[in-house]
């Protein structure tokens, strides 16, 4: 049988990919006006003025990227996250559960709580306006490469011009994209970390739970099935547009129903299943695609397990790097 739980949790995540897409499509006019705005002021600036054009820069995106988060609805959402964890563990459990979400906590939700997240090689640790404004100026740096290599190039001023218009709603939208869908997912994995704790009596942990198929990243495929104490270790978002959750796990002695199944690419499988296990019974070609061809190898010859991929902050270790740590050889 489907673990009810486990189920409606997963299926709640992807209305909060939607609801991410409707939260993008909000903030996406406020792109388009930067690109305008970015393109009026790149032609009529005196480019060889740099200072002059930088500040100016600046000052549109400043004022754009403010304007971007305050077209989210990122309180209310963690509100409502909140409500519908408590009735969802409520349902799951034999006695009453602990009261909902304070204000203030939805407040340290959207301005306080920092998200660590991996990025590359790089561990940042970010509140949701930081993170915006890290947004913020990556354009605005991108914008005056533009219009530097522009000039060195010997450019007219209308081409760089388009040239930062493009690059805004290009590069900058994807970008931006990254950061709101990351910023959702933060806001409703905080909402749900505070019912849970609120209700730790009746939890012996949370686990973490990955979507089981080949977009999967390096840390989430290692952190799959991983159970930690209540409000203790890594929560998702793991990095940018990561889609796991922590699921909790009821003590037997208050748990409603039994242990069922989650979802996969290939349809329902134990919820027992971790990411290891779901990749062993995939093809080889799978595990290639997933992995590469060297790790799959190397997954596959039982070397080197699932979640020794990535150090232990998740960051994923080279070839070189899982020699000398395992002390295995790639033959």
């Amino acid at each position: 049988m489907v673990d009810p739980m486990l189920e409606r949790l997963l299926r709640h995540q992807v209305m909060i990919q939607r609801l991410s897409s409707g939260q993008i499509k909000r903030a996406m006019p406020v792109l388009r006006q930067l690109a305008k705005d970015l393109r009026a002021r790149v032609v009529v600036e005196d480019v060889v003025r740099m200072e002059a054009i930088r500040a100016d820069v600046d000052l549109l995106i400043r004022t754009a990227v403010a304007d971007m988060q305050g077209s989210l609805e990122l309180g209310a959402f963690a509100a409502q996250e909140a409500d519908f964890t408590q009735k969802l563990l409520g349902s799951s459990v034999s006695v009453d559960l602990a009261g909902g979400v304070s204000a203030d906590a939805v407040a340290a939700i959207t301005t306080r709580r920092k998200l660590t997240l991996v990025a590359g090689d790089k561990i940042k640790q970010l509140t949701i306006p930081e993170m915006f404004d890290e947004f913020g100026g990556a354009v605005g740096r991108e914008a005056m490469r533009t219009v530097q290599a522009g000039l060195i190039e010997g450019r007219t001023q209308v081409e760089m011009a388009d040239d930062v218009s493009s690059m805004v709603t290009t590069r900058s939208r994807r970008q931006a994209e990254a950061v709101i869908r990351t910023a959702t997912n933060g806001v409703g994995s905080a909402a749900r970390r505070e019912v849970y704790s609120a209700n730790s009596d009746v939890l012996d942990g949370e686990v973490w739970t990955s979507t089981l198929d080949g977009k999967t990243s390096a840390v989430c495929r290692s952190r799959d099935g991983n159970r930690y104490d209540v409000g203790e270790g890594p929560y998702p978002p793991a990095h940018y547009n990561c889609r796991s959750v922590r699921r909790p796990s009821v003590k037997p002695e208050y748990r409603v129903g039994r242990v069922g199944e989650r979802a996969s690419m290939d349809g329902p499988v134990d919820s027992r299943t971790t990411y290891g296990g779901f990749l062993k019974r995939q093809s080889k070609e799978f595990q290639d695609d997933v992995l590469g061809p060297r790790r799959g190898g190397l997954f596959r010859s039982g070397k080197v397990k699932i979640d020794q991929f990535v150090d232990d902050m998740g960051r994923s270790l080279s070839l070189d790097e899982l020699v000398a740590r395992y002390d295995i050889t790639m033959v």
